[in-house]
């Protein structure tokens, strides 16, 4: 028999020293996925952190080193493919507006409720979206009920905890890092030229029984660019965009400390030009676009006593923003989409600008119009103590932690209008101009501002203690917080309370039971609390004696965990319990007829409204092999019920109020997630590892309570949530015999090329009961990622791929050829006609807003899949005898890529996350360097 001794070095803490030693020796790889598939380390979780072999919950990790590989101006931006079970989805590309969107483990729930996740910094709720990689140490998403319980009506959609890097007792290191790069535009929309135009509208206009209206003559000026004035050929793209835009990272941090006092200080400037033109430099009364945001932080900790301990965080940021024609850019994209390029030229031959009385000029926009300016500050600071109880019982403490976050924004608006002119000539040959638009001068408007705030207040009991193989942890905690927003309305608040205990026996056999009871202001009194427990189990298989010695298994682990989380933000009015009357009402009295304003009945009251629950259930397994293979497996099922929906089912119309919302809908979501990696020897010449990870996710509407329908494929219940429902397209009408032989599509007259739609109720006409589940839903039910890295000396070599597949987009109205007498896109040119009738790949051309070919269906939705090279660094680490010389302790250059390449279904360059009106999608390329002293 074994010593216990012995047995506990060689065979459980044995096999986690080999693992964490494994972690040392490829540090290099910080960058790796780091998501938890080992047993050494720990592992933050709600409200504290884990031995990672102790964690019973489903999580998932990933090291602030690694997030450097993306350069963005948003924090949220690094994160795709990252986290398994984290859907990221794109919004503008824009600085300071390009927060994407994110899901874990899907959506849950449907209608007007919210699917945020619950985001905490250090322990509070903040946003993150402003901070840098270089001051997170961890980002770590918690998916199951074992994980989430603890944050009660608040968990359900899953959190996010942002951990920022603290103190390392030790002498000081500095450390320095610049990153210079440039941004280009993806991929623009590829419109027609002047001469295309021209002939293609002739087209058009024939198919619509019209006379043609440009003349030969005009169609050669068009096609030879003789005649630049009378008939212009202009990309507004190439008048308002520059070929590419310079962006910039500056980073100091200071880390250090001693047995008293640890820190970690940082500084960080990042600057990012936009892609529009430098306007400023040429209009005094214009602005270049810019973007700039100073970050800087401040984390101590402090030893008070030998056993009261006080942990400080201070962080923030002041963020200026700078853009000519607007706030945002949206619309000016709009409009650069918008205009045919035949339209009006730029400038007039006296240097005025051009226009008409349908279209702005895009390049008066931005020198002509002001300047938008914008001023943010954020605040996040707390401070947490912590007294040892010991003099109790070993193990105990206690701590409290008060917490303040706030943002502010102000903004600075200087507009004017401009003059523009069309040039023609009338019938004599005599050119006439005609002005649209009134020249104003300057005008200020500093009155908008935008600002929240938020405090938590926390208290923690907390034990942890071993007995020989027994290990008891237990956690009683209180939390409230206050969040609000200016203009007037109440503050949103929680308070909650909460438990966990986790039991270990042997590093083999771990039970966990966490529960809250949380409330909030939403509800109506009696009935704002509600109890969320959660229970969950491990089994660390390699720990028991039959697998203690084998070589191939190092470690593997089963889990398990059910329970209740809750999602409050329900949608729908606030305070729906009470009635409200408000005014509105407006009869009429008298032999006037005079209107007299009264008070209505508003909609009725759900005094019983609550929030959604939802069960989680989750099964997971964790292995590593030969101590380099790693493995895991989640697999999920999440069932949500209470979603706010109005009853159109059960209470008929001519009841003759506005059905309430009432907490009715069901949902289920279920998928896995897996992960598998390999990293060689760590004393192998060539240090290498590659790791992939998939989640996949797939939810269905049970019950939503919607009226009744005529044909059952129109019914919601069933399919996913947010499934497209739209007309399916089957071909093009070949010709009038084709049409009378088809069913009546009601829309208008249709012609031989118009896109023709399937009957699905065979009532032989073509209306909106004719409405089918068509393509997929926006959100992908598989995300996947596949990171590499090599290193060979001081070389190193790192590459991110990230995709998604499952999900249809749909192209918009910038697609619709000349619709509002607006441009057409370079795909109109595979338009139906006679002659290419068996080719085409776009319905025949019109002149006029077609009511038929430009509805929504199956023929404008493509695949919304792409696998994407996300990142592409190449690193060179100048060797310890030559960075000695100069007292460094490291130094590294570095040549970076992101968004470099996508495999996609879309046509042209356009990027399938990106296909609405706006700011283009961007690819970044960058050099730089890092030293620390």
């Amino acid at each position: 028999m074994k010593s216990n001794i012995y047995h506990r070095f060689t065979g459980r803490a044995g096999k986690r020293f080999i693992a964490a030693a494994l972690a040392c020796a490829t540090g290099w790889n910080a960058s790796a996925q780091a998501v938890r598939t080992d047993s050494s380390g720990t592992t933050e979780i709600a409200y504290g952190v884990q031995p990672a072999w102790m964690v019973t919950g489903a999580v998932s990790t990933v090291q602030g080193a690694g997030l450097k590989k993306t350069f963005n101006t948003n924090l949220g931006n690094t994160l795709y493919g990252r986290l398994p079970g984290l859907t990221v989805q794109a919004g503008s590309s824009e600085n300071g507006v390009n927060t994407p969107g994110m899901v874990i483990r899907g959506v849950g729930t449907f209608g007007a409720a919210d699917t945020k996740i619950l985001v905490l910094v250090d322990g509070f709720e903040s946003t993150f979206a402003q901070l840098v990689p270089d001051e997170i140490a961890t980002i770590t998403i918690l998916k199951d009920a074992a994980a989430t319980a603890l944050y009660g009506s608040r968990g359900a959609n899953g959190v996010m905890l942002v951990t920022t890097k603290k103190g390392v007792q030790g002498p000081l290191k500095v450390g320095f890092g610049v990153q210079f790069g440039f941004n280009k535009p993806v991929g623009l929309p590829k419109n027609l030229r002047a001469y295309d135009y021209a002939t293609l509208y002739n087209e058009a206009l024939q198919n619509d029984g019209k006379a043609p209206m440009y003349s030969n003559t005009a169609l050669e000026a068009y096609r030879s660019g003789n005649d630049p004035y009378f008939h212009p050929d202009v990309n507004w793209y190439d008048q308002i965009l520059r070929k590419a835009a310079p962006q910039s990272n500056y980073n100091l941090t200071f880390n250090g400390g001693n047995e008293t006092v640890r820190y970690f200080v940082a500084l960080n400037a990042l600057t990012s030009q936009g892609l529009l033109i430098k306007a400023g430099d040429q209009e005094e009364e214009s602005s270049n676009a810019k973007f700039q945001r100073y970050n800087f932080r401040s984390n101590i900790d402090i030893n008070i006593t030998k056993k009261l301990t006080a942990a400080i965080r201070l962080g923030g940021t002041v963020e200026d923003k700078a853009n000519p024609a607007g706030n945002t850019t949206a619309s000016l994209f709009g409009l650069a989409a918008s205009i045919p390029s035949n339209a009006f030229p730029v400038y007039l031959p006296d240097g005025s600008f051009g226009g008409n009385a349908l279209y702005a000029n895009p390049l008066g926009n931005v020198l002509q119009t002001g300047s938008y300016t914008s001023n943010g500050r954020t605040l996040q600071g707390s401070l947490k103590l912590t007294q040892q109880l010991d003099f109790i019982t070993e193990g105990l403490s206690i701590s409290g932690a008060l917490a303040l976050n706030t943002w502010f924004t102000s903004y600075s608006n200087k507009t004017k209008q401009y003059e523009r002119f069309s040039i023609s000539r009338n019938g004599a040959g005599d050119t006439v101009i005609t002005r649209f638009g009134q020249k104003t001068s300057l005008a200020g408007d500093e009155s908008r501002s935008d600002q929240w705030r938020n405090y938590a207040l926390q208290g923690f009991l907390n034990y942890d203690r071993s007995f020989g193989v027994h290990n008891v942890s237990a956690m009683l905690m209180y939390n409230q917080d206050s969040y609000n927003i200016t203009g007037g309305n109440l503050p949103y608040k929680h308070v909650n309370g909460g438990a966990r205990v986790t039991y270990a026996y042997d590093e083999r056999y771990i039970g966990e039971v966490n529960m809250s009871y949380m409330g909030s202001e939403n509800f109506p009194k009696g009935k704002r609390f509600g109890y969320f427990p959660a229970v969950s189990a491990g089994w660390i298989a390699s720990n028991e004696n039959f697998l203690e010695d084998n070589r191939v298994i190092s470690f593997l682990k089963l889990r398990a965990s059910y329970g209740l989380t809750g999602n409050d933000l329900i949608g729908g009015p606030r305070f729906m319990f009470d009635q409200l009357f408000p005014f509105g009402a407006s009869p009429y009295f008298g032999t006037g007829n005079n209107s007299t304003g009264g008070l209505s009945e508003g909609t009725p009251a759900n005094p019983d409204v609550t929030w959604e629950k939802e069960t989680k259930m989750n099964i997971g397994l964790e292995a590593t092999f030969i101590d380099r293979l790693t493995f895991q497996l989640d697999v999920f099922k999440n069932k949500r019920k209470h979603i706010l929906a109005q009853p159109f089912f059960t209470v008929p119309q001519y009841v003759g109020v506005d059905l309430p919302f009432l907490n009715v809908g069901k949902v289920d979501n279920k998928g896995l997630e897996a992960v598998i990696g390999y990293r060689n020897a760590p004393d192998a010449g060539v240090q290498w590892f590659v790791e992939g990870n998939a989640a996949y996710a797939k939810n269905k509407i049970v019950y939503n309570a919607e009226a009744v329908q005529e044909d059952t494929y129109l019914y919601l219940t069933g399919q996913p949530v947010g499934q497209p429902f739209g007309l399916e397209a089957i071909g093009f009408f070949r010709d009038q015999a084709d049409i009378d032989a088809s069913p009546r599509q009601i829309f208008t007259t249709v012609q031989a090329g118009d896109i023709k739609y399937k009957d699905q109720n065979g009532d032989n006409i073509i209306d909106q009961n004719d409405a089918f589940p068509i393509g997929k839903t926006y959100l992908p039910t598989l995300n996947y990622g596949l990171h590499a890295g090599v290193q060979y000396k001081g070389f190193d070599l790192d590459v991110f791929f990230q995709g998604v597949s499952g999900n249809s987009v749909s192209l918009g109205n910038q697609f619709f050829a000349f619709q509002n007498n607006g441009n057409a896109p370079e795909m109109a040119k595979g338009r139906w006609t006679q002659a290419t009738a068996s080719s085409a790949t776009y319905p025949r051309l019109s002149s006029e807003n077609n009511l038929n070919n430009y509805r929504y269906s199956s023929f404008w939705q493509r695949n919304g899949g792409y696998l994407k090279l996300r990142s592409l660094e190449l690193g060179y680490s100048l060797p310890q005898r030559t960075i000695a010389k100069v007292k460094l302790n490291s130094a590294r250059v570095f040549l970076n890529g992101n968004n470099l390449f996508s495999i996609d279904d879309i046509e042209g360059d356009l990027d399938p996350e990106t296909l609405t009106i706006g700011y283009p999608a961007l690819r970044t390329f960058s050099v730089g360097f890092r030293i620390e002293l």
